[in-house]
């Protein structure tokens, strides 16, 4: 690189002052700022003489600046010294070189310059060499200014297309001064030079244009260059442009879109800058719920509508639209028709010729389907009470396009009617029509039919009826064998479609049937609700018992229930051990289903389930299981099943067989005893009947009598009742036939309906006819005395959920006033006699009959 010409001329006097100094050789040295100079001086002396004094000068100074004086002493140590204001300790020189050199460490511009190197000998002459030392130095600061003189770092801008850039660059300090070159990327661009001699500074000026899209995120670097052995100092800005958006697109095939569902629609924008700003339309209408992404390179914007159309948007217009802020062109925008498809609006009406509220049983009712929809339909489908209701011509419903026919209808046919249409899109269902259906009364489902009633018992007979319209009127009729008798009305309490009347049997010929009947504005009850009213009895034992739920310690048994005999029942299951019968569980349930969860592992049980109401308890269903073996569970209805246990037999078990057989040859005795004790109970019941003034005996029939009797001997339960073949055969049905001078209700003939039900024969099993004389808690009676010691009968009494064994406290007095408490009286007297004979004849109160089989 050449030294600039300035600079030379600040040398020229110089260089002229030495031209006719033949000794005087001229050396020229450059170095970069900071670098260690050595400046040469050649101070070998001619042979036999030697230096003593070397000087050298600076041609800005006067006076030495540095200097090694070898002249005093002996020794010939060489004295060195340095100016402190131009070298201090940077200079050091090496005499011992070949040649000799002043060494300046750390360079500085102010160590350019002229210098001459002056050497004495003692022989010889004086000599002088030159050097001229050029320090080159950097410039301090490049920095880049647009048109407004604003300092511009990084980036200048941003243009629009078409316009120009106008840039200057200034270089300040340096030596020499630099040269300024502008380039585009790597191409050398046109300049202006000026230079600020004031300031120490160079200028350069660019006009660079017009712009094009293609000029973005160019370079524009400024570069100083001071010399071949410097550094090349640069700064650059990149090109910063706006632009409009070049294109704009709705993206996706433009499909149908569904009603009610959400869709996430996208928009796409390139080319603009800054990004293009892109919102939604519908006509006229912006669309709020946007999202914007923009790509790394910034020159694409995708924006994200999440949005839910309706049947109401179909045929207009989605719009998407792009512009840019800075930009004064005119929007880009993408348009797409809606088409929109939606599930079938449904609405079902009753025929225009019908009346909703007038709509009788028998008559023929039809609907019609209006369906709006898109795509079409292709099917409807009907519905009643919410279950599908399909074509069926033999039952009167005809579905004919989008119409249903009910022919005839009846009670079963009213209730909600929907229609169902389908298309593409799914289905829709119309609001539910309630078809009311006006019928005459006819039976509630699930009463209860039967009644279990003692004689002189109260009992409430509840009828309902369903019924539409629901003001009601009943009638009640009593029917037997002999003739039908309507109803008091005082004996009949109706609240809504519930009629009941309050009955109460005097003799056992007053059990029959009472038959209900109501009647509306629509017409006449056609078939009356039938409640037989019989002698209550103990219920029938359970059946079908079943083991589930099994563990090792816990399982549930379920079993099927009995007839209840006319009354409420109970359930009780008790769980004995199998060798000892000790008393394990007791439990009593309203419904025949227990769980045992403490049974105690390598144990075998016997399980006895039986069912208990008012009058006595069901025969015992008997259950075996081992615990060990809980898989191998075995049931058993009647009698125990063997177990095929290993017997050890021990002296313990021989002395316990002895006494339980001696046990049961004293049973069998004392129920031999009582068997002839018993045939005599009728002459002392009606003796203790006359004495007392308690019951008229010959007031009732020879067939009412024998039913007493067998009352009587079934409240024993030590009396095992023992029937002929051709008595069991007789037994199994009985025909009451009803005195009506004896009966509780008012006698009325009736003549109007229901003649046909006069001969009503009600056959029922002798075992329900038979009222068990258990029941003897809540009647009011004349006082008898218990006396002390005696041993009374156990009562069952029901509360809530449980069955509680109760015995008569002793020397306590108790009211009487029927056959059946005399009766019991006799039948305590007769315990106590046989208890004087050292029997004991006590009962557990939940213990089967003992005709069971076990």
């Amino acid at each position: 690189m050449k030294i600039p010409l300035v600079f030379l001329l600040n040398l020229s006097t110089a260089f002229l002052s030495m031209l006719g100094n033949k000794d005087a050789p001229f050396y020229q040295i450059e170095a970069l700022i900071g670098e260690t100079v050595h400046l040469p001086c050649n101070s070998t002396p001619a042979y036999g003489d030697e230096v003593i004094l070397i000087l050298w000068y600076r041609e800005d100074k006067g006076t030495p600046i540095y200097s090694v004086d070898i002249r005093s002493g002996v020794s010939k140590i060489a004295k060195l010294w340095s100016d402190e204001t131009v070298f201090g300790n940077r200079a050091e020189f090496e005499l011992n070189n070949n040649p000799s050199q002043l060494t300046i460490r750390n360079s500085q511009i102010s160590d350019t310059g002229i210098y001459r190197c002056r050497i004495d000998f003692v022989k010889a002459q004086t000599y002088n060499s030159r050097m001229v030392l050029i320090v080159i130095a950097l410039p301090k600061e490049i920095v880049i200014r647009d048109e407004n003189g604003v300092k511009r770092s990084t980036v200048v801008g941003p243009y629009n297309e078409g316009e120009f850039i106008l840039l200057k660059c200034e270089a300040i300090g340096g030596n020499p001064p630099p040269t300024l070159v502008w380039l585009f990327e790597d191409i050398q661009i046109a300049y202006e030079i000026s230079t600020d001699i004031l300031n120490k500074s160079v200028q350069s000026s660019i006009k660079f244009g017009p712009l094009k899209r293609e000029h973005l995120n160019m370079r524009l670097t400024c570069q100083a260059r001071s010399h071949s052995k410097a550094a090349i100092v640069e700064t650059f800005v990149k090109i910063d442009m706006n632009f409009p958006p070049l294109n704009i697109r709705l993206l996706g095939a433009r499909q149908a879109l569904s009603a009610g569902r959400r869709y996430d629609l996208l928009c796409q924008s390139a080319g603009g800058r800054p990004p293009a700003v892109i919102t939604w339309w519908q006509n006229e209408f912006r669309l709020e719920k946007t999202t914007e992404t923009t790509s790394s390179d910034g020159n694409q914007t995708t924006s994200t509508l999440s949005v839910i159309f309706d049947k109401t948007d179909a045929g207009k217009y989605l719009i998407c639209k792009a512009y840019n802020h800075v930009s004064q062109t005119k929007p880009l925008e993408d348009r797409w028709k809606l088409d929109i498809l939606y599930i079938p609006e449904v609405e079902i009406r009753l025929g225009t010729s019908l009346k909703q509220n007038a709509i009788r049983e028998g008559t023929d009712v039809y609907f019609d389907c209006l369906v709006n929809a898109h795509p079409p339909i292709h099917r409807v489908d009907w519905l009643h009470n919410e279950n599908a209701l399909p074509a069926n011509i033999s039952q009167g419903i005809i579905i004919s396009n989008h119409s249903l026919v009910l022919q005839g209808v009846n009670k079963e046919s009213g209730g909600n009617f929907s229609c169902i249409a389908h298309n593409s899109e799914g289905e829709g269902q119309s609001l539910p029509l309630m078809l009311d259906i006006l019928y005459a009364p006819i039976c509630s489902s699930n009463q209860r039919k039967i009644y279990g009633v003692a004689k002189q018992e109260n009992v409430n007979i509840k009828c309902t009826v369903d019924a539409n319209p629901p003001l009601v009127e009943f009638n009640w009729i009593f029917n037997n064998s002999v003739e039908t008798i309507d109803v008091a009305a005082n004996n009949i309490v109706k609240t809504g479609l519930t009629s009941t009347v309050e009955y109460t049997p005097m003799t056992e010929l007053d059990y029959g049937t009472l038959l209900c009947t109501a009647v509306n504005a629509v017409g006449y009850q056609k078939t009356p609700c039938i409640f037989h009213i019989i002698a209550a009895g103990r219920p029938d034992p359970v059946h079908n018992c079943s083991f589930i739920d099994m563990s090792a310690f816990s399982m549930t048994i379920s079993c099927t229930e009995g007839f209840n005999g006319g009354l409420h029942q109970l359930f009780v299951l008790e769980v004995r051990n199998m060798y000892t019968k000790e008393l394990y569980m007791n439990i009593t349930s309203l419904y025949p289903i227990f769980t045992l969860s403490t049974l105690l592992p390598g144990n075998l049980y016997i399980i006895f389930v039986y069912a208990s109401n008012l009058k006595g308890c069901s025969d015992a269903t008997i259950l075996t299981i081992d615990v060990v073996k809980s898989k191998e569970t075995q049931l058993s209805a009647g009698k125990v099943q063997n177990h095929r246990a290993e017997f050890v037999l021990t002296p313990f078990v021989s002395l316990s067989m002895g006494l339980i057989i001696a046990g049961c040859i004293a049973m069998l005795a004392i129920i031999i005893t009582l068997r002839t004790t018993c045939t005599s109970s009728d002459q002392m019941i009606s003796g203790f009947s006359h004495e007392h003034n308690v019951w008229d005996v010959s007031s009732r029939s020879s067939g009412s009598k024998d039913i007493d009797m067998m009352e009587t001997d079934e409240i024993n339960p030590d009396v095992i009742p023992e029937l002929l073949d051709s008595e069991k055969q007789n037994s199994s049905k009985i025909a009451y036939l009803n005195i009506v001078n004896q009966s509780s209700l008012p006698k009325h003939s009736k003549h109007q309906i229901w003649s046909g039900y006069k001969s009503l024969v009600i056959d029922m099993n002798s075992a329900q006819t038979f009222s068990s004389k258990q029941q003897l808690l809540g009647k009011t009676t004349k006082s008898i005395s218990v006396e002390h010691g005696s041993t009374s009968n156990f009562f069952l009494t029901v509360n809530s959920n449980v069955l509680l064994p109760t015995i008569p406290v002793l020397s306590k007095s108790y009211e009487f006033n029927t056959y059946d408490q005399a009766h019991w009286r006799y039948k305590n007297n007769n315990c106590r006699a046989k208890e004087k004979m050292g029997v004991s004849l006590a009962h557990t109160p939940l213990m089967p009959k003992r005709e069971s089989t076990v």
